[in-house]
């Protein structure tokens, strides 16, 4: 009687160990599972994630690609862009690598409708995803006069079978800066094939003079040293010079129309006919020996050095009314881009000597400002050229009435 009570009791504690054993097993595999399914679903939010990024880098390389591309094919035809079609014409470059259905070398088959399909391909294939990218309302435009901007809304799906499933929508905005970008409208209407020029933002935006002295106003323009003293006599190079002096009294109008402008106190004899100033403070404020723009007529005198090295290394400022980088691409010397709200246009100076350097004729009297030179707009001579500044792109140089302000307040 003992042993079969001994082997019921065995079987049972028996029956209750095997049964804590396999719950143990399966709770261990549950917890298997549950770790498994926890780092699948991490590996696939990492994957959109990574896809997410993927579409940013590459909606912006091929936007950029599709730019220089459909740049390069107007300066090796010397035809530009048909009037309106430039956000057309990179839209289809973008995602086709054609112009009007033509294929363009430059981009090859880094179109973005290839590089989505090599994303949907590369993560079938590695990781076993379905994924399935759509990107619509695609737009390009132009942010502000350096910068343009690709924009699209991005639909993302991503799934594995019998894992949760992403579905996205995300923004796509990518800014493409234009510096170094080679100017068509320049190199075609102004150089006729001769001689490029690269669009850079100019360092001195807003700040191209700094205002020294104002006075009564008087007539002419004039760039030269300031020299403070009591006798002008014995000054020598005087046609260099801007003579400042408290009474102009004791000289007469021959000693006087010697020199490149003058600024004085008090006293001013009759029939000088160079460019002059009255300030009765201007001693105490001048520094002797600087060098300085005069204009009687707008009764200033001003620091232009930052002026002059933005002309000399040939930069570009944005502009209400110049032609913006896409109307350059259409060969418009306006802005058909810009509205009362958004201006986009650009805006820089002729280089006058280079144009004669390549044998092309100058309109000496016409405005500096390039998208205006090419109409021959009429300029104002500003006192400024290649021997008192020592910048070649100073040469012949003018500026019309409408623009002078901008660069000298």
């Amino acid at each position: 009687m003992k042993g079969v009570l001994f082997s019921v009791i065995f079987t049972l504690i028996l029956i209750v160990i095997l049964s804590m054993v396999m719950l143990q097993r399966e709770n261990v595999s549950y917890e298997r599972h549950n770790i498994f399914l926890t780092q699948e679903i991490q590996d696939l939010k990492h994957t959109y994630n990574s896809i997410e990024r993927s579409l940013h880098i590459l909606s912006d390389v091929t936007t950029k690609r599709a730019v220089i591309s459909g740049l390069n094919e107007i300066i090796d035809k010397g035809i530009f862009f048909e009037n309106g079609k430039t956000e057309e014409n990179i839209l289809e470059l973008i995602w086709n690598g054609t112009l009007n259905g033509t294929n363009i070398s430059g981009m090859g088959n880094s179109t973005l409708n290839n590089s989505i399909a090599e994303l949907e391909r590369f993560y079938k294939d590695t990781k076993d995803y379905n994924l399935s990218i759509t990107l619509k309302q695609n737009k390009i435009s132009l942010e502000n006069s350096f910068y343009i901007l690709f924009t699209a809304t991005a639909e993302i799906n991503i799934s594995k079978k019998g894992l949760a499933r992403i579905s996205k929508e995300v923004e796509i905005i990518e800014k493409i800066w234009i510096d170094d970008f080679e100017d068509p409208l320049y190199l075609i209407n102004i150089t006729e094939g001769k001689g490029s020029r690269r669009i850079k933002k100019s360092e001195y935006i807003g700040d191209f003079s700094e205002l020294i002295l104002s006075g009564n106003n008087e007539t002419g323009w004039c760039y030269g040293e300031i020299v403070i003293t009591n006798n002008i006599t014995t000054l020598p190079d005087k046609d260099e010079k801007i003579v400042v002096v408290t009474d102009a009294s004791p000289y007469t109008h021959s000693e006087i129309n010697q020199f490149c402008g003058i600024i004085y106190g008090s006293n001013f004899p009759a029939n000088v006919t160079i460019p002059h100033l009255r300030n009765n403070t201007a001693t105490t404020i001048l520094i002797n020996n600087s060098k300085v723009l005069l204009s009687g007529e707008k009764g200033k005198v001003w620091n232009i050095s930052n002026f002059i090295e933005h002309v000399d290394k040939r930069r570009y400022i944005n502009s209400s009314l110049g032609p913006s980088f896409f109307d350059r691409l259409e060969g418009k010397n306006y802005c058909s881009y810009c509205s009362a709200n958004h201006s986009v246009g650009l805006e820089s100076f002729v280089d006058k000597n280079e144009l004669l350097s390549y044998g092309i004729g100058v309109e000496m009297d016409a405005t500096n400002i390039e998208y205006l030179y090419i109409t021959i707009t009429s300029g104002v001579d500003v006192g400024l050229d290649e021997d008192n500044t020592g910048v070649t792109e100073l040469k012949y140089f003018r500026i019309d009435d409408g623009s002078v302000g901008g660069y000298f307040e």
